[in-house]
């Protein structure tokens, strides 16, 4: 039983890398696809099918019987059927799909795919999915195309981090009277970039540093101890804030009101890291989270940080990456896809 599936496994393997070869040739990747008949496929459904057989039965009938009636309906029938093809096939030809090429998330999220749908006539029931099961979420279905142009979101759940190629997307309509399946499979090399999910660090967790400093704004540093990462900082509270960030320590000494921030873990020559081997975890997926909050944190804050990825793996020491200290939402970005890309699991 084991070879079997083996081999069959392995028959299955080598038929799809010959029809994604011939659909390389025949469908290549873009950006935009129009609809013709170099890359259109239509075949008859289930119920075509039955219809079709059916037809050939009245036609024997007919045909045995020498019943004039009976074999007009079964040639009736049959122009009916070949009509309906053409009605499906000119139904689908001449749209034109574009769509934008990555789309980035965080773990555990839905990311959509916007897809542009622009039709010279009017086209009814036209219908998007991803062809790889792994990434199917749901059909999407557009009930009619005008002469104008549509906007689709193709779902996509992003189950874990890492980068993905998500391969090429089933557009397909039953189109009139259900009798046959119209389709393409189009290749636009969606590309979806999925973020660990941010975690948040417990207060005791934080990693802090620079504990003695006191800034223009009045920020204070104070220090704390809890499982040996010690400092964070003080600083003045801001009507709206969480209750749970209130430093009621020094609130209670008459120093004024303040609330809690935290600083990151690792400081050397003056500048703020975020370093991998410092997170609170001896999970790597978690470590990764933790940073991916971080970085979202010192974002929004307007603080400038690096990174560093000293990975430990399979017991040796990996490739360390380093990314200098910076701000913004374009190094928030690379810090990102740094930890995204990071070599899965310890």
């Amino acid at each position: 039983m084991i070879i079997l599936s083996v081999v069959k496994q392995a028959i299955k393997n080598i038929f799809n890398d010959r029809v994604e070869s011939w659909l390389t040739k025949r469908v290549p990747s873009r950006f935009k696809h129009t609809l013709s008949n170099r890359n259109i496929f239509i075949l008859p459904t289930r119920f075509g099918l039955t219809y079709l057989f059916f037809d050939v039965l009245l036609f024997l009938l007919g045909t045995n019987y020498q019943n004039n009636v009976i074999l007009l309906l079964s040639y009736l029938l049959a122009s009916l059927f070949i009509t309906v093809m053409l009605h499906s096939f000119y139904n689908f030809s001449q749209l034109t799909f574009s769509s934008n090429v990555k789309q980035t998330c965080f773990a555990n999220q839905v990311i959509n795919f916007p897809i542009n749908v622009t039709g010279h006539k009017t086209h009814f029931d036209i219908n998007l999915k991803f062809v790889n099961p792994q990434y199917y979420v749901k059909d999407v279905k557009l009930t009619q195309c005008a002469k104008q142009t549509s906007e689709v979101f193709l779902p996509w759940y992003a189950k874990q981090r890492g980068i993905y190629t998500l391969g090429r997307v089933k557009v397909f309509s039953e189109y009139s009277m259900g009798l046959f399946i119209t389709w393409s499979l189009l290749d636009f090399s969606h590309q979806a970039i999925v973020f660990p999910e941010p975690k948040r660090l417990a207060d005791d967790q934080r990693l802090l540093s620079n504990p003695n400093e006191v800034d223009a704004n009045n920020t204070i540093y104070t220090q704390l101890k809890t499982d040996g990462y010690d400092y964070s900082e003080l600083k003045n509270y801001i009507p709206g804030e969480a209750q749970a960030r209130i430093a009621w320590k020094q609130l209670a000494r008459g120093q004024g009101k303040f609330s809690k921030h935290y600083q990151a873990q690792c400081e050397q020559g003056g500048l703020l890291w975020l370093k991998l081997s410092q997170m609170p975890s001896s999970d790597l997926e978690e470590k990764l989270q933790y940073l991916c909050f971080m970085v979202i944190e010192y974002t929004k804050n307007k603080q400038s940080f690096g990174l560093v990825l000293d990975l430990i793996l399979n017991n040796k020491k990996g490739n360390e990456i380093k990314i200098e200290p910076n701000s913004g939402h374009d190094h928030q970005e690379v810090c990102l896809m740094a930890l995204a890309n990071v070599n899965n699991r310890q």
